[in-house]
């Protein structure tokens, strides 16, 4: 099979694609034919792009799609995961010659491989976290590489800013403090006395503000406490419309 120009941008496919591709034609067999997605159906349009790109970059796919000896040589020895990864490590120290004379990989930081990786081309944000990303998943869960940095494969933990910080803390502050504190206890009336026959309701949330009603209330009689709830909803509304247009 030919071998021709590699392509110039580092994998950026994800390394979940990149293995079940080839554990799938180990299933079956590598075509002589282009690495379509007639072919290879499991994948969307977008992986498929990923997919072909990181081939051609690591030497197991030429400018025609169609895979190189050095790629049915990987998929075979992927059935015996010690020669895969012996494989697999001769083909990433290839295609990443520049980059790793660029890194010490046993103590390096992500920094440093990350500037390496944009020395190549590769561009910041979500392409470069996605290249850094396969590089590492590819020596150290692909060809089984121990020795790398922990400043390289351990990603820096999360800091939050103070002032997020003091606010959540506050907010659930508040809201632990509002669901322990009891109801305010009923407004004390130092009107009228309570007629004989009669009670009252306080209303929560208003202050002296209360229902009189009758002991011996009926359902009938509701309705007519019914009506008097709709005046005062008529009359708090023309109130809010008064005040807006002062």
């Amino acid at each position: 099979m030919a071998t021709e120009t590699p392509s110039s941008v580092p994998p950026y496919v994800s390394w979940g694609v990149f293995k079940s591709t080839i554990d799938l034609l180990a299933e079956s067999t590598v075509p002589t034919g282009p690495l379509d997605r007639r072919v290879l159906h499991h994948l969307s349009g977008a992986d498929h792009g990923a997919l072909m790109s990181a081939l051609r970059y690591l030497g197991l796919a030429d400018s025609q799609r169609k895979a190189t000896d050095t790629y049915q040589k990987l998929v075979e020895s992927s059935k015996t995961p010690a020669t895969f990864k012996d494989e697999l490590c001769q083909v990433l120290d290839a295609a990443y010659d520049t980059v790793n004379k660029k890194v010490d990989l046993e103590r390096g930081t992500i920094s440093e491989l990350e500037k390496a990786f944009k020395d190549e081309g590769v561009t910041q944000g979500q392409m470069l976290t996605k290249t850094v990303r396969f590089y590492i998943k590819a020596y150290v869960e692909g060809a089984g590489i121990t020795c790398m940095s922990p400043h390289i494969t351990k990603p820096s933990p999360k800091v939050r800013s103070a002032s997020k910080s003091n606010g959540s803390d506050k907010s659930r502050s508040r809201v632990s403090k509002n669901s322990v504190e009891p109801p305010p206890p009923p407004a004390r009336h130092t009107g009228d006395a309570v007629p004989t026959g009669f009670s009252r309701m306080p209303i929560p949330g208003l202050a002296d503000a209360f229902i009189q009603y009758p002991l011996d209330l009926t359902t009938e009689q509701c309705a007519l406490l019914e009506g008097g709830v709709a005046f005062l909803k008529v009359f708090a509304t023309s109130k809010i419309g008064k005040e807006k247009m002062k």
